[in-house]
């Protein structure tokens, strides 16, 4: 009898652990994360047909665990690695050994227009260089602070969770515009020494705020990473 009692009791135990196991399966499945090389874990989203990573990379690793050359977060400050993630030049931005997780890519220019079609911007304007779309970026910003200049309606704010955030710009061996620009690589080279990006803008006194900024600087600059999906 005690026997019996044994093997069920481990019946049990064992039918906990697997669907304890199953659950988790299950959370990561219905929270749509993913992992990099160096196990930092990344929460995903869906805007129009893309599935995007909802965070800026912070991989110091390409896929095949080489070292990538720049990989800093902002000011070198380590208690913003979690909500900055890290600033890359171009040069790994496009790097063949790939700076995303396995099954992700560097969003190219034309994702990025797919992502401002499907927030709204008009046609007329998607492939237009300089500040375009009045009121679309607000809703990709994680947070954006009202100001006697500029009164918007607070929902747009973040309203696809792609929770983007101001963290600024490494050129050479400085940062700034920490706070008052997100600054995005696309995966596209405009000449051999621009390639494409993307950026937002937060202080205050901008007028800018609810645009989005498309134009093709040095590949020596280092900015915020977006992987989309393959």
């Amino acid at each position: 009898m005690n026997r019996v009692f044994a093997c069920l009791l481990v019946l049990i135990v064992v039918g906990i652990q697997v669907r304890s196991i199953e659950a988790q399966e299950d959370f990561l499945v219905s929270n749509n994360v993913v992992k990099d090389y160096d196990g930092n874990v990344y929460e995903t989203v869906l805007i129009g047909s893309q599935v995007w990573l909802s965070e800026n990379l912070r991989s110091e690793r390409f896929q095949d665990g080489s070292k990538i050359d720049t990989a800093f977060i902002p000011d070198d400050d380590s208690s913003k690695l979690s909500a900055h993630g890290r600033l890359y030049s171009w040069h790994d931005v496009a790097d063949r050994r790939n700076i995303c997780p396995v099954g992700w890519r560097v969003a190219t220019d034309e994702d990025w227009k797919a992502l401002e079609r499907a927030i709204g911007l008009d046609e007329d304007e998607v492939d237009d260089k300089g500040w375009r779309g009045d009121g679309a970026a607000l809703s990709l910003k994680a947070n954006q602070s009202k100001s006697i200049f500029d009164r918007f309606d607070s929902s747009i704010v973040n309203q696809v969770k792609f929770n983007a955030r101001p963290s600024g710009i490494k050129w050479k061996r400085w940062y700034f515009a920490q706070g008052m620009y997100s600054e995005f690589w696309t995966g596209s080279s405009a000449t051999e020494n621009k390639a494409y990006n993307r950026t937002l803008a937060y202080s205050w006194w901008s007028p800018q705020k609810g645009k989005i900024y498309r134009s093709a600087l040095s590949k020596d600059y280092m900015f915020s990473v977006r992987c989309i999906k393959e």
